[in-house]
Parts: C-alpha cells; sequence; structure tokens
C-alpha cells in the first residue's frame, strides 16, 4: 500500500491551431504510443474532448531517478493549445513528516530532476505528436522570441507546473499566507502550485485526476498568460535595440488571437464544472494570482502592441523616403532621355559631343537639383526641431476687459 502518492502535473502552452486524433498512434524512441480520446470529467455542461497519451512504458524505462518509483505518467491534450503532462510518484523519504516548507522545498527538488532527465524523452514525444498531424502548426514561445516552430523549442520558463500529495488524512498545515476559502471535497491548499488531498492513494488513477482537475486547468491558464508575457518582453527587448527581428505587427495580433482564445476557452471551465469542483477552480485561481496575471499580461500585450505598430509606421516611412528618392533619380533619367529625343528633333547634324554635353549638363543640373531639394528639407525640419526647442510655441492670452 502507497503511504503517499506525490503527483506532479506540467502545462505546456504550445498554440497549436488544431488538434486530431490518429487512431493508429505513434513510435517514440522505438516504444509505441497508443493515443485514445477522453473528456474532462468534472465537467458537467459542455465536457471537453481531449486526447489521452499513455507514456507510463516509455517514462518507466528512459527516466531513472534514484529513491524514485514513477508510477504513471499521462499526456492529456487539450484543444486549447496546451499539453498537461502528469506524473505520480512514489518516494522512498516518509513525506508526512515533512512540515510545508520542506515539502515544498522537496517538491521543487524532484521536479528540476525530473526536467533534467525526461527531456530528451518529453521533446521527443511532441515533436512526434505534431509531425504525425495529432497538433497543429505551433506558434512556440523560444528562446529567440516568436514563431512556427516544433514543439521542443518551447522556452521551458514558460511551462508551470503544480503538486498534489494524495493521502489519508494529509498532516500538513496550510501556509499562514494563504487565505482560508471554500473549497470542494478532500482538498487543502498548502501553498501556491501545491495541495494536499484527502484520498486513497491506491485509488484508481483516472479517478485520481478527475478530482486534481480543477487546479491543473488553473495552472494551465497561468501557463498560457506566462508564455504571451515572456515573449512579449522578448519583444520590447529587441525594440529597444532597435532589432525587431521577424515579428510584424499582424504576426504578433494572431498570436494574441491565439493566446486570447485559449485562455478564454480554459475559463470556460468555472461555467462548465460541477459545483464541488467549481469551488476548488476558484480557491485556486485566487491563490495562484490569476486576476493579477491577467491584467499584468492585458497591460504588457497592449504596450507591446502599440510599439510594433510604431514600429511599422517608421518603416513605411523610411520605405516611402527612399521610393521618393529612387523617383527623384528616375525623373531624372527621363528628362536625359526627354533631352536627347529634342536634340534629335530640333538639331539633327548637331555632333555627337554637343548632344553629350548637353544631356550631361540637364542630367547634372537635375541631379544638383534633388540634392539640393533633400539637403534644403533636411534643414529646414532641423531648424523647425531647433526653434521648438528655443522657442515653444506660447498661445497669445488676450487681456481681461476692464
Amino acid at each position: 500500500m502507497r503511504d503517499v502518492l506525490h503527483v506532479q502535473t506540467r502545462a505546456y502552452p504550445l498554440h497549436f491551431g488544431s488538434l486530431e486524433l490518429i487512431p493508429d498512434g505513434m513510435e517514440v524512441l522505438g516504444q509505441h504510443i497508443g493515443l485514445s480520446e477522453a473528456r474532462l470529467e468534472s465537467q458537467t455542461y459542455n465536457p471537453e474532448r481531449i486526447v489521452v497519451l499513455d507514456l507510463t512504458a516509455l517514462v518507466q524505462r528512459e527516466v531513472q531517478i534514484p529513491g524514485m518509483t514513477i508510477h504513471r505518467c499521462r499526456a492529456r491534450v487539450l484543444r486549447a493549445g496546451t499539453v498537461l503532462l502528469t506524473y505520480a510518484m512514489t518516494h522512498e523519504k516518509d513525506l508526512r513528516a515533512l512540515d510545508t516548507a520542506t515539502l515544498d522545498t522537496f517538491d521543487s527538488d524532484v521536479n528540476t530532476a525530473l526536467r533534467a532527465a525526461d527531456a530528451h524523452v518529453i521533446d521527443a514525444v511532441l515533436d512526434t505528436a505534431a509531425s504525425i498531424g495529432l497538433l497543429g502548426s505551433s506558434t512556440v514561445v523560444h528562446t529567440d522570441g516568436i514563431g512556427t516552430g516544433p514543439p521542443s523549442s518551447i522556452d521551458l520558463r514558460v511551462v508551470r507546473y503544480n503538486a498534489h500529495f494524495v493521502t489519508i488524512d494529509p498532516p500538513w498545515n496550510r501556509d499562514p499566507r494563504v487565505q482560508p476559502m471554500p473549497l470542494g471535497p478532500h482538498c487543502s491548499i498548502l501553498m501556491s502550485y501545491t495541495y494536499a488531498w484527502d484520498l486513497d492513494p491506491d485509488a484508481r488513477f483516472d479517478d485520481v485526476l478527475t478530482v486534481l482537475e480543477p487546479a491543473d486547468i488553473t495552472v494551465a491558464q497561468i501557463a498560457v498568460l506566462f508564455s504571451a508575457m515572456i515573449g512579449s518582453r522578448r519583444i520590447l527587448t529587441q525594440l529597444a535595440r532597435a532589432h525587431t527581428g521577424h515579428m510584424e505587427d499582424h504576426d504578433f495580433r494572431r498570436f494574441l488571437d491565439h493566446v486570447w482564445a485559449e485562455f478564454y476557452m480554459l475559463d470556460a471551465y468555472r461555467m462548465d464544472s460541477a459545483q464541488s469542483h467549481r469551488a476548488t477552480y476558484i480557491a485556486a485561481l485566487t491563490t495562484m494570482g490569476l486576476p493579477q496575471a491577467q491584467q499584468s499580461a492585458t497591460e504588457l500585450l497592449t504596450h507591446v502592441n502599440s510599439s510594433l505598430r510604431s514600429e511599422s509606421t517608421l518603416k513605411t516611412q523610411r520605405l516611402d523616403s527612399r521610393l521618393n528618392r529612387v523617383a527623384a533619380m528616375l525623373t531624372v533619367a527621363v528628362a536625359g532621355s526627354f533631352t536627347v529625343d529634342i536634340m534629335a528633333y530640333v538639331a539633327p547634324d548637331a555632333p555627337v559631343a554637343t548632344r553629350i554635353a548637353v544631356v550631361a549638363t540637364v542630367v547634372a543640373l537635375g541631379i544638383a537639383t534633388v540634392i539640393a531639394t533633400i539637403a534644403a528639407r533636411e534643414a529646414i525640419q532641423e531648424w523647425f526641431g531647433r526653434l521648438r526647442k528655443v522657442r515653444p510655441f506660447r498661445r497669445r492670452i488676450p487681456r481681461a476687459r476692464t
């Protein structure tokens, strides 16, 4: 009998456009992975259809961490552009003897070690899922910015996770910084992203996942917001360095469409879930600070969108200026050609040297005129700029009548 079942769920915000079930499954690192269609059982109304990948055999073969036994590994692919990866583990250490702070530190260490050990496995699973058409085209936040690419190129800082400790009569106390709130059955929130569940750790794993779904949906929403915020900060850094990369304002607008569509698709859980699960969901999002994160993301995304539009306008102005100069040079060339035609008509017997001298003079005058016009325009703009700095415009206020 297990004493404590340690469950971790990671949320990968891949922003894929479509989700298709592949009945034949897929091969990853020489292991056949079966795919099945299921649903979020905690949703009473309009339950969302998901695709489930059982990775237990593959992970048990490829991932070995001393002092830890992996019992289950399952990936749930949501239509909201997110993949939930869940591990169920037991440890040689007695987790019930730890206090809440030590338990949280232990969980963080386990997550770090597990991510390092399973990186090649999860990358292969996600890339294979994309290559066979299970996941549509992904807009990934990677180390170079935002763009389409394989899921394995995702910046792991956008991948958020939460921890669940499933045991009968959990002995851990709630952290004082966590405000008491109404919760669903079996749940107690120890810290942000850390939960204790009063359940039998030997219960059917599908039933355990159903109870954990409210908290997992919340961490998926947080991951979607974090991906948008980290990608936006990277774009702002590029703009500050006058290096915009490949991201244009219309590309960023499409990325925003992905982000908000996925966020509100996940947010529909508060209306479609059962009453007991809904209470846990609302408490989880409040403890995680989801409303504050949403407000910060909205302000940041709005600012980045405005900056990209300004940069696009500046590029357009520079392009117009270059095109005007090209047009002026073409005008000079046309004028020279027109002069040659006139010379041929007026003085058909004129010597070649005379014709060349006339054409060269006209072209030189045209070029000089263009250069003088550009120089005069720049000088006038500079003069007006200095004038505004030295003598700011003052409105004349009439004297009051007496």
